[in-house]
C-alpha cells in the first residue's frame, strides 16, 4: 500500500526540481504541486487536520488550549488548512511596497535616479555596483531586503539599459549584497522579524532580539561576510568589470530633473513611504502591536489616495490600471505556493524528523548543535525559500529546547537567522528578494537564470556560512547566549 506521507514527500521534490529546472515558469511549477498536495489530501487523508501552533494562530478553525502557549487548532476542511498555511502578513508586507514602487515608477523617480547613479558612476560598470549594491544593503538595515530590492533593481534595471551593459552582475550583487546584510537587522530580513517575533514570547529571550539585539549580535559578523561577498563578487566579474558602457557621454550630459514626469505624485509617495518605514522600525520602540504588513499595506493605501496627477482621467482610470501592471502577482502567487508546499511537508511529520536528526546527532554538543542549525538552515534555504523554511524551523528549534531543558535556545535562533539568511543567496528561490529580483530581471532582454545565480550564489553561501561558523564556535558562550 503507498504511504501517504511519501506521496507527499515525492510531491514537494517533484516541485523543486520543476521549479528550478525552470522547464515551467516558477509559479505554475509551485502551484502545480499545491493541485497535488490538495488532491493527496482529498484521497489519501494525507493530513492531519488538528495542528499544534503557537496561541496567536487564527483563521475558521475550532481550537482547543494546550500547554506552553500553544493551541491545537482543528480545521474544518483539507482546503481551508492549506490556506492556513499561507503566511498572509508576508504577502501583504510584499504588497504594499510592490505599490510604493509602481507609483514610484510612474511618476519617474526611477529613471530619475538612474541618470544620476549613471552620472555619478561616470559609466564605471563596477562603481554602479558598489555604489547600488551598498545603498541596497544599508536600507536593508531599516527596511527588508525584499521592499529594497523591489524599490532600487527597476532603477539598476533602467540604468544598464541607458548604458547598453548587461544588467546581470548588478542585479545579482545587489539581492546577494541585501541578503547578506539583512541578516544584521531585525527587520531587514522577513526571517529576522518571524525568530524576534517568537523570542517577545519567550520571557528569557525577550530582551535579546529587538532591533538593537540584532545589530550588536549580528553587525560585526554581518560586515565581515559582507565585504568578503563583495571581493567574491569583484573577482567572479573581473571581465565584465572590464566592459565600456556606450552612450555614457550622452547620459552625463542629460539633467535628470527631465525624467520626473509626475512631481506631485512623486513627492507625496516618498513622503508616505519615509513615514512608513519610520513606522517600521518606530513600531519596538513605541511598543505598537502592529504588524509591519499592516503598515506597509496602510501606507500604501495613503499613497493611492494621496496620489493627485494633473489629468483626471490618468487619475480614474490609467493610475491604479498601471499600478496594477507594476505589481508583480505572479511573485506573490508563488510565495503563497511554498509556503502550502513546506506547510504540507511539516503537517505529515517531516520537520519533526528533521529536528529529532539533529538533536540526536549534536544535542551532545551545544555549540556543534548551533553549527549543525546554520549548517542545515543554509542548505534548506538554498532551495525552499528562507521565509516558509523559518516558519517551519521556528518550532523544530523549540521543540529542541524541550526535549533538553540544559540546552540554551538563544544561540540556536542566532544560528536559524545565520543559516537562513546566508543560505538564501544559492539559488533564485532561497530569498524573497532573489525571487523578487529574478522577476525584476525578466522585465529586460536578460532575465537571470538558475544556473548563472547558482554559479555566484552558492560559493557566497559557502563563504559566508563559514565565517558565521566562525563566530559561532568563538562567542558561543559571550554574545549569542542568554
Amino acid at each position: 500500500m503507498i504511504n501517504p506521507n511519501h506521496m507527499v514527500l515525492l510531491v514537494f521534490i517533484a516541485s523543486f526540481v520543476l521549479i528550478l529546472s525552470e522547464k515551467l515558469h516558477r509559479t505554475i511549477a509551485a502551484w502545480f504541486g499545491c493541485v497535488l498536495m490538495l488532491f493527496l489530501g482529498l484521497t489519501m487523508s494525507a493530513f492531519k487536520k488538528c495542528e499544534t501552533v503557537s496561541s496567536e494562530a487564527g483563521g475558521h478553525i475550532f481550537a482547543r488550549f494546550g500547554g506552553g502557549g500553544t493551541v491545537e487548532i482543528c480545521h474544518e476542511s483539507i482546503e481551508g488548512m492549506m490556506l492556513h498555511w499561507i503566511h498572509f502578513d508576508v504577502i501583504g508586507l510584499l504588497l504594499g511596497m510592490m505599490i510604493f514602487a509602481a507609483l514610484l515608477e510612474v511618476s519617474g523617480f526611477f529613471e530619475y535616479v538612474s541618470v544620476k547613479a549613471a552620472k555619478m558612476s561616470g559609466g564605471d560598470p563596477w562603481k554602479l555596483v558598489v555604489y547600488l549594491g551598498t545603498f541596497t544593503t544599508l536600507i536593508s538595515l531599516v527596511i527588508d531586503n525584499v521592499t529594497a530590492i523591489i524599490i532600487i533593481a527597476p532603477v539598476t534595471l533602467r540604468i544598464c539599459q541607458k548604458l547598453e551593459i548587461n544588467p546581470i552582475p548588478p542585479l545579482l550583487a545587489e539581492a546577494i549584497l541585501s541578503d547578506t546584510g539583512g541578516v544584521a537587522s531585525m527587520v531587514g530580513d522577513p526571517p529576522n522579524v518571524m525568530i524576534a517575533s517568537q523570542a517577545s514570547s519567550m520571557d528569557e529571550l525577550a530582551s535579546l532580539f529587538g532591533f538593537n539585539g540584532f545589530l550588536l549580535r549580528l553587525g560585526v559578523l554581518t560586515f565581515f561576510a559582507w565585504i568578503i561577498t563583495l571581493g567574491y563578487l569583484r573577482y567572479y566579474y573581473r571581465d565584465w568589470r572590464e566592459s565600456k558602457p556606450a552612450n555614457v557621454e550622452a547620459i552625463l550630459e542629460e539633467d535628470e530633473w527631465d525624467c520626473i514626469e509626475h512631481p506631485l505624485l512623486m513627492k507625496t509617495t516618498l513622503v508616505v513611504l519615509g513615514a512608513t518605514v519610520v513606522m517600521f522600525s518606530a513600531t519596538e520602540f513605541l511598543h505598537l502591536h502592529v504588524g509591519i504588513h499592516a503598515l506597509a499595506l496602510a501606507g500604501a493605501g495613503i499613497a493611492l489616495v494621496a496620489a493627485k496627477p494633473e489629468d483626471n482621467e490618468v487619475l480614474r482610470h490609467g493610475l491604479i490600471h498601471s499600478v496594477n501592471e507594476k505589481v508583480e502577482w505572479h511573485a506573490l502567487l508563488f510565495f503563497a505556493g511554498l509556503f502550502i508546499l513546506v506547510g504540507a511537508v511539516g503537517n505529515v511529520g517531516y520537520l519533526n524528523l528533521l529536528a529529532n536528526w539533529i538533536f540526536d546527532n549534536f544535542g551532545s554538543n551545544h555549540v556543534m548543535l548551533a553549527v549543525a542549525i546554520i549548517w542545515v538552515s543554509a542548505i534548506a534555504s538554498a532551495f525552499v525559500d528562507n521565509i516558509p523554511f523559518t516558519a517551519a524551523m521556528i518550532p523544530v528549534i523549540v521543540a529542541i529546547g524541550e526535549a533538553d531543558p540544559t540546552v540554551d535556545m538563544a544561540p540556536l535562533f542566532w544560528a536559524l537567522a545565520m543559516g537562513a539568511g546566508f543560505g538564501g543567496n544559492a539559488t533564485p528561490i532561497g530569498s524573497s528578494a532573489n525571487v523578487m529580483t529574478v522577476s525584476i530581471s525578466e522585465r529586460g532582454p536578460n532575465p537571470i537564470t538558475t544556473k548563472e545565480w547558482m554559479r555566484v550564489g552558492f560559493p557566497v553561501m559557502i563563504i559566508t556560512c563559514l565565517v558565521a561558523t566562525v563566530f559561532m564556535i568563538i562567542f558561543h558562550g559571550m554574545i549569542y547566549s542568554s
